[in-house]
């Protein structure tokens, strides 16, 4: 029985400010919420406050927010559950199998034996004569129902249960046999009633139509039970538990088609259901512990194929003296490893650095992250070819301004973060979706400008129009400086990941001036072109065929938007990009209304009422689609990396330091792979390079264990073992030796197929042979 006035008072400290508000300290009882409402509350206090179990609270607010009939079954003139006992056989002198099968109503269901965020499973108390014991409910393979933020394993349109009555060897066999089961189950859909039934079974009674009726509703019940995982093409290679996750690693043909595992309820675990994710071949289950940790956890539950189940039971190991995971045993001995790097990289002065920042600067001008704003710097040049010398330089001298005033605030941004302990890298804020929701729209409007459909501009004379932030105007020059260095963040250089790494491990100055010597290398190119105006000499004069240009540069920004959404989309899943795309729909209304109907010859009035209109759909969309169906400001909303493992045939393996460190010292070879969405060149280099069918195939010849370090969304492990390596930012690519987990190898970040399977020869020959090719 659950004492739910004890969990109240258990947890009215935890759940002052989330939860406790909404019972009343008279009756305790539930007020003012709907029954969505109470889940979604009792959810976002449990991921708080997860040594309060929430879930005997959810079952609370499950029953009372019922049907109008809580004690009946019986609504809308309809048996919501019609539950009845069957056998196939009289023969009393082995096993008998009983069924017990509940026919559900429509939209409706029952729950598995690990019932998920709420609800509870069938109960059943059995009446037997002396000399027979019953053996444990057997269930068939649930699926997951998903409502809103609750996750639940059940069954709908019908459930049976099987059970085994044994008769004691040494007792006589009785004549005939009444068969008594008290049954308990709670049936839900929007609302939840609870049922109740004894149920009994005389086998004298039953007619030959009976029995076949009940072998043949058995049959059905067993051939949808799990069957062992032996009998599936799956092995589990190995498992994990941090503290914070428990991962299961699947090996065979069908590792890569798991669709799902529903795991038994645990005493010692409280499992994120809806954080679980399926990532070749691999298990990643994020949990809350409670109390003490037994040495080892037994792990028992049901991996999916499809619609098929297996019964999975694994042991794992844990820490008895750990009732939370430590910094210490998150990080698994890696990053206190004392690494000597087999190529190993120059160490760097001040100096040295410097010139690395600044040709890693001007390298960034044509890595893909910049190539978009080229379209802007490109019409800038077109149309200060016909200008002075004078003009035409002081435009690439505010151009350069923009870009340095740019990286001034990215270094103080960083220099304050990692004061306050932040772990933060190079494109650190492409981990935030509020930036890259921030610029995916202003990219869009930048392109939206270029197409045609709108001008930020004002009337200078009668007729004419002034220049715009897209023309030549000095603001549009500093414009396209800061742009250029916002979407130049996420990639990274030859010498300038070494350059920044450095910049990371010294005082806040060094930060500053690093950081300068990059944005003084990215816009030194421009600067150069905007002193010799002479050498776009061969650029037709300007006329029409500008506005065609000037549209068709407005695509490789709309093109970037589509990058900049791939990128929200694996950070917020399918959800956030629908709400993207819908708020981007209300922006292009918003300024075709402003380019219509806000031109030069309308009246101030008229200008801003435009204007109001426009901002105010604008505004009332994002507040519809993100904060009240996205909710995206919730840290739950993040979803995992799964854009990061899908479409691939190598068999990807989440990041841990732990599966690491684990994979080497059992003698694997390991890859590691450092990404993130957001990283364009890291994007080419997978789809060019490592993705390839020479890699895929050296990698499954050699067994090497590939491992995607996914830094998208923000991981303190990974930033720090980058920081391991010298590094600030994504690519890198490393190789962990057999057996040598302090010797990894270091790969330049311009890679070929070739280089990288030398490496993995390299490093899959043992210790001795390795020597032994270097002499």
């Amino acid at each position: 029985m659950l004492n739910f006035p004890f969990l109240l008072e258990r947890c009215k400290d935890t759940l002052a400010s989330d939860i406790a508000f909404y019972f009343s300290p008279d009756t305790n009882f539930i007020v003012n919420l709907t029954n969505k409402q109470l889940h979604r509350r009792i959810l976002q206090a449990h991921s708080k406050h997860s040594a309060c179990d929430m879930r005997p609270l959810l079952l609370l607010a499950l029953l009372l927010f019922s049907a109008p009939s809580i004690y009946g079954q019986i609504v809308d003139g309809k048996a919501l559950v019609l539950p009845s006992l069957h056998v196939g056989s009289r023969d009393l002198q082995k096993p008998l199998t009983v069924a017990i099968r509940f026919k559900i109503e429509k939209d409706w269901h029952l729950y598995w034996k690990n019932a998920g965020d709420a609800g509870f499973a069938p109960r059943v108390t059995w009446q037997l004569p002396a000399g027979f014991s019953v053996s444990e409910l057997r269930f068939p393979t649930p699926h997951k129902i998903t409502e809103g933020d609750l996750v639940a394993f059940g069954y709908t349109d019908e459930l049976i249960l099987l059970a085994d009555l044994i008769p004691d060897a040494t007792a006589p066999t009785p004549k005939d046999l009444t068969i008594s089961a008290a049954i308990n189950w709670l049936v839900c859909k929007e609302s939840c009633v609870p049922g109740d039934t004894t149920l009994s079974l005389t086998l004298s009674r039953l007619q030959p139509e009976d029995l076949a009726a009940g072998r043949t509703l058995i049959a059905r019940a067993q051939a949808a039970m799990p069957e062992p995982l032996s009998k599936s093409t799956l092995q589990l290679e190995r498992t994990t538990f941090d503290g914070k996750t428990l991962s299961l690693f699947f090996s065979g043909p069908d590792a890569k088609h798991i669709t799902d595992f529903f795991p038994e309820t645990h005493d010692a675990l409280l499992y994120r259901f809806g954080e679980f994710k399926i990532e070749n071949g691999a298990v990643i289950m994020p949990v809350s512990v409670q109390g003490q940790l037994p040495k080892s956890l037994d792990i028992k539950g049901i991996v999916m194929l499809g619609e098929k189940g297996y019964e999975l039971h694994a042991t794992v190991a844990s820490s008895a003296t750990l009732s939370a995971p430590s910094s210490e045993t998150s990080q698994g001995g890696l990053l206190r490893q004392a690494f000597k790097t087999q190529d190993e990289p120059v160490r760097l002065s001040i100096g040295i650095a410097l010139l690395f920042a600044v040709i890693g600067g001007i390298i960034l001008n044509i890595m893909p992250c910049v190539l978009p704003v080229l379209s802007l710097k490109v019409m800038g040049l077109v149309q200060n070819a016909g200008q002075s010398k004078s003009e035409s330089l002081k435009h690439g001298l505010v151009f350069m301004l923009g870009v340095l005033v740019s990286f001034w605030v990215l270094a103080i941004v960083a220099i304050v973060l990692q004061q306050a302990g932040e772990q933060i890298g190079w494109g650190f804020q492409f981990q935030s979706p509020i930036f890259v929701l921030s610029m995916i729209l202003v990219v869009f409007i930048f392109g939206l400008n270029l197409a045609g459909l709108f001008e930020f501009s004002t009337p200078n004379v009668p007729g004419q129009v002034s220049r715009t932030l897209m023309r030549t105007d000095l603001l549009g020059s500093f414009t396209n400086g800061v742009l250029a260095t916002t979407l130049a963040t996420p990639c990274t250089a030859p010498f300038l990941g070494s350059a920044l790494g450095f910049a990371f491990s010294q005082p806040p100055y060094v930060i500053f001036i690093i950081f300068t010597a990059v944005g003084f290398g990215l816009a030194l190119p421009y600067l150069i072109l905007a002193a010799q105006p002479q050498w776009l000499k061969f650029v037709p004069k300007p006329g029409p065929w500008m506005n065609r240009f000037k549209q068709a540069m407005s695509f490789l920004l709309f093109a970037t938007v589509i990058w900049l959404l791939s990128v929200f989309g694996a950070q917020l899943g399918t959800e956030g990009v629908i709400a993207a795309l819908v708020l981007l729909l209300a922006v292009s209304v918003g300024f075709w209304l402003v380019g219509q109907f806000a031109d030069y010859g309308v009246s101030r009035l008229r200008r801003v009422a435009v204007w109001a209109t426009a901002l105010f759909m604008m505004g009332l969309t994002y507040l519809i689609v993100f904060e009240r169906q996205l909710q995206w400001r919730e840290p739950k909303v993040l979803s995992a990396t799964t854009s990061l493992m899908h479409q691939s045939s190598i068999p990807w393996q989440p990041f841990s330091l732990e599966a690491i460190e684990q994979a080497v010292q059992s003698g694997k070879t390991v890859f590691v792979d450092f990404t993130a969405d957001w990283c364009f060149t890291c994007k080419i280099t997978e789809k060019t390079v490592i993705e390839t069918e020479l890699v895929e195939k050296k990698i499954a010849e050699l067994g090497i264990i590939p491992i995607k370090a996914d830094w998208t969304n923000r991981n303190d492990d990974i930033t720090q073992l980058l920081k391991k390596f010298g590094r600030s930012g994504v690519p890198l690519y490393v190789v962990f030796p057999a057996g040598r987990l302090h010797e990894p190898i270091v790969l330049p970040e311009v890679l070929t197929p070739e280089l990288l399977i030398e490496t993995f020869e390299k490093a899959s020959q043992p210790p001795t042979a390795v020597r032994t090719s270097d002499s």
